[in-house]
């Protein structure tokens, strides 16, 4: 064995070995030396999140979720341009026993290489937020922005994928959540379209949600929005020719003369018109404007601040012999129903009512007013004590021929007052026994003063 190593050198060579490795180890560190560097922004992942709510019912609301780690190795690795994607933080939040609230956790660092080692982190430890999360759905709400095309009308924006959406979070911010809001631009549009809209959280006070742990499971939903074509109509009456007046004698005035109606195309189509209804000239006041609703036919609507009403004015024209007169009644018949049961009295408050003859001139010169009476029929017993509007029939005795009366209605202020002159019932006293709920024998006779009630 002595002559094998003798023969062999087999202690020189492993010496040999040995020098070597050693003047590996001291070229290394003198080319290649071990430093500290500074690895910023690593990010910091969660574990344990499925045990902290199996176990408690926690989430993890908000975390601190990156921090800077010192790492120390030799100088090629740590400068090395993929060693950055080695680096990872982790923190385990499945030991948390004490329930909902704010945790100081201590991150675990992964270099990824054996030669390198963590020195320290920034901050030292990673804030965690944790708590008991709930769900809830609010409605969603989308306007319009924008100017569509001329002729068109964009009507309410219907969401198509969900009326609501769910909002999760903890109880007492979910609280502040009235309601998911988007806009979705029309601009240019002539027809219904269908889009994306995004979506966020407000308050009843029209705010948005902010700095808040709430969080919605959709940021984007599908919206259709209704385009209407609008269209112009005109205004109409038809008018019934009277005794003394005719339908080519008068000039209409409607205001406004025309509305604008939206609906589908098809509808606007066949609309060329709105008549308001029918007047009867022989009761038309001229110049008097009367007011007439506006009737939509079937499948269409007005516009935005048209008006419902429509306000009809008949004039005659300036070259018709026909003329009008008014003058003032101040003749009335009163006529009490209840007749002699009645123990009221009735007063006529209004002094005169104005009204209107038509005809030629000369024969409307020759109108005596005396003539002119105004008839009233009431019962006063149902009516009760007071001041009431009561309709009146004008009537007419000896109208010259040609002339005509114009409506015979005609509303009159009437007051009922009691026998002793009373205008009103006069309120219970406030010693009357049935003020303080005590019972009354109303079939029992009243005893005289200073009697003994028998």
């Amino acid at each position: 064995m002595k002559q094998f190593t003798k023969k062999h050198d087999i202690w020189l060579r492993l010496l040999s070995l040995l020098l070597a490795f050693v003047l590996w180890i001291v070229v290394r560190d003198i080319e290649n030396p071990s430093k500290q560097t500074t690895i910023r922004d690593v990010e910091v992942k969660l574990s344990g999140t499925e045990q902290l709510m199996n176990n408690y019912g926690l989430s993890v609301i908000e975390y601190t979720n990156t921090i800077d780690v010192e790492v120390e190795g030799p100088n090629n690795e740590i400068t090395d341009s993929t060693f950055r994607k080695k680096v990872s933080a982790t923190i385990d939040v499945s030991d948390i026993t004490d329930g909902a609230g704010e945790y100081a956790l201590t991150p675990q660092i992964v270099t990824g290489s054996y030669n390198v080692d963590p020195v320290r982190t920034e901050p030292t430890t990673v804030r965690v937020l944790v708590d008991k999360v709930t769900t809830a759905s609010v409605p969603v709400r989308v306007e319009t922005t924008g100017t569509v095309a001329d002729g068109s009308r964009a009507g309410t924006p219907e969401p198509t994928t969900t009326k609501e959406v769910t909002i999760s979070g903890p109880e007492a911010e979910l609280q502040e959540v009235a309601y998911a809001y988007g806009t979705i631009d029309v601009t240019g549009k002539s027809s219904t379209f269908t889009g994306d809209c995004s979506i966020a959280l407000y308050n009843d006070a029209g705010e948005p949600i902010t700095g808040t742990h709430v969080t919605c499971q959709t940021d984007t939903i599908t919206v259709r929005v209704p385009i209407y074509p609008v269209e112009s109509v005109p205004l109409t009456v038809s008018l019934t020719d009277g005794e003394t007046l005719k339908e080519e004698q008068v000039d209409v005035s409607i205001n406004p003369p025309s509305i604008t109606l939206i609906g589908d195309q098809k509808t606007l189509a066949g609309i060329t018109e709105i008549n308001l209804g029918t007047i009867a000239l022989d009761d038309a006041r001229t110049g008097v404007p009367v007011e007439m609703e506006i009737p939509l036919p079937e499948g269409v609507r007005l516009d935005s601040g048209q008006p419902s009403t429509a306000e009809v004015t008949i004039s005659v024209k300036e070259e018709e012999s026909v003329s009008t007169r008014k003058v003032q009644v101040t003749k009335f018949v009163p006529t009490d129903t209840a007749q002699e049961e009645t123990p009221y009295s009735v007063s006529v408050l209004t002094e005169s009512v104005e009204i209107e003859l038509r005809g030629s001139e000369s024969a409307l010169e020759q109108v005596d007013v005396n003539s002119l009476s105004i008839g009233l029929t009431f019962d006063s017993v149902s009516l009760g004590l007071g001041t009431h509007k009561v309709k009146g029939q004008v009537a007419a005795t000896g109208l010259p021929a040609g002339v005509t009366l114009v409506g015979s209605d005609a509303e009159v202020e009437i007051e009922i007052t009691g026998p002793g002159g009373e205008e009103a019932v006069m309120p219970p006293e406030e010693n009357d026994p049935a003020q303080d709920g005590e019972a009354q024998d109303t079939d029992a006779a009243p005893s005289e003063e200073g009697g003994d009630g028998t």
